[in-house]
């Protein structure tokens, strides 16, 4: 038995029950577990709601404002070690702003994008940072994928999920100004090269790779575009 429910008042227009179900599978996509959706009249809706008031103790029923999507950006964030002294990735960001894709801030601004460069790949000595190294295991510790450097100079290949999956990831990408493109594979590609800087190109691949993975994970799913 289900311990959400949703219930919706049916004096609203039938067409919006397709956004509660929507609603009801973004929750189930969180919790983990069924989430009901009940469609009632007016009266009992509200009789629904008066027997839940009692039992809230000392905190009244919320009532939630419509949200407002970030659009203005957010400043970067800042650089967090572990106890190595590592970047930490996985424990640098608790939220991201709206997908350029969905008419939020691009990542970067359309004059300082990065782009992948067509290097001769070199050995990185021992002991010194190696950036496309740094950005398989920041892609890895914030989104759980795989990578590796692609047969194309420039390029990391990242296994998504699915053709889809990488698709969507890679439109998204682009629009934050960072390159991405699709391989033979179909493979998502993001720029990875022994030049990049950790708090420059390195940070910025990482980021709009979580970021990107983050909204695909929470919202592309739940309607089913997998």
């Amino acid at each position: 038995m289900a311990r959400v429910m949703v219930i919706g008042d049916n004096s609203l227009p039938w067409e919006r029950t397709h956004e509660l179900r929507a609603l009801c599978q973004s929750y189930a996509a969180y919790l983990g577990e069924p989430v009901e959706f009940i469609w009632a009249r007016p009266e009992l809706a509200g009789l629904a709601r008066d027997a839940v008031a009692p039992m809230s103790g000392d905190a009244p029923v919320e009532t939630l404002l419509p949200f407002r999507v970030q659009t203005e950006g957010m400043p970067a964030a800042a650089m967090v070690s572990d106890d190595q002294g590592n970047a930490d990735w996985s424990a640098m960001w608790e939220s991201f702003c709206e997908l350029a894709f969905f008419g939020g801030p691009p990542h970067r601004g359309d004059d300082n994008r990065v782009r992948a460069l067509a290097e001769i790949p070199r050995a990185i000595p021992n002991g010194t940072f190696d950036p496309i190294a740094e950005i398989r295991r920041g892609i890895y510790l914030t989104t759980g994928l795989f990578s590796e450097p692609s047969e194309i100079p420039g390029w990391l290949a990242i296994s998504c999920r699915s053709r889809k999956h990488a698709a969507w990831m890679c439109a998204c990408i682009l629009l934050e100004n960072v390159d991405a493109r699709l391989d033979d594979e179909e493979r998502l590609l993001v720029p990875a090269a022994p030049s990049f800087t950790l708090k420059d190109e390195v940070k910025s691949v990482i980021t709009v790779v979580a970021k990107v993975h983050h909204y695909w994970e929470m919202h592309a799913v739940v309607y089913g575009i997998e």
